[in-house]
């Protein structure tokens, strides 16, 4: 009986020396009311607010935006009009000769909140609404921003004049579109730099989901460019 009585009074010590430190080690598995998750693929429109041209940008160069209209989950808005949505410039390539134009891209890496807090995001440019400084840039499938090279129209015509000169003086015409053809690529101009200014009108896209806590709806809706 009495070893009975020792028997329960060590295995309750156990219990009660082992069972506190189990809940210590279990996760806590509560799901926070207040976080939010934004999907991959969401689109937001931002403006420009960084001049930025595949000749004179450099790679890592900062690329400052604000956002134009607020992004919503569920039909509630998560960020607000004006946050500053930030990124930098990855891959950049200036326009060459033979009509070869230049080509950048962007990586969209923070968004700022209200209260100054960063959250880190991944995203991508998607389009262009407006550029602020003219020019026809466009948006390439891995969402690079290219400059515009020579028109076929272009390339074809300068293709057929040499050739067709050389045929009025004699020369055979393979010898002469051969001829045509170097001539031609040192006769295309220049393609057009890859470039936006400051002001322009851009599209982005989430290329994964971003969680984070909102915070208090305290402070202003957002926060201008510096």
């Amino acid at each position: 009986m009495k070893r009975k009585i020792v028997g329960v009074a060590v295995l309750c010590a156990l219990v009660t020396g082992i069972a506190p430190a189990l809940m210590a080690q279990e996760p806590d598995t509560a799901a926070n009311p207040n976080e939010v998750t934004i999907p991959e693929g969401t689109e937001f429109k931002l403006q420009l607010h960084t001049t930025i041209n595949s000749k004179t940008s450099k790679p890592g160069d900062r690329v400052l935006t604000t956002l134009l209209d607020p992004v919503s989950v569920e039909d509630q808005d998560v960020l607000s009009k004006g946050l500053r949505v930030d990124g930098h410039l990855g891959e950049v390539k200036p326009a060459g000769r033979r009509g070869k134009g230049g080509y950048l891209t962007i990586v969209f890496d923070t968004v700022e909140m209200p209260n100054g807090e960063k959250v880190a995001i991944q995203g991508s440019l998607t389009e262009i609404f407006s550029s602020a400084g003219g020019g026809n840039p466009n948006v390439g499938p891995e969402g690079e921003l290219k400059g515009r090279g020579a028109s076929r129209k272009e390339q074809a015509a300068l293709v057929l004049i040499p050739a067709g000169a050389g045929a009025a003086a004699g020369i055979g015409p393979g010898v002469a579109a051969a001829a045509g053809g170097i001539v031609a690529a040192y006769l295309l101009p220049h393609g057009k730099q890859a470039s936006l200014s400051a002001g322009s009108l851009i599209g982005m896209r989430l290329d994964r989901d971003v969680t984070f806590t909102p915070p208090p709806q305290t402070a202003a809706a957002g926060s201008k460019p510096q």
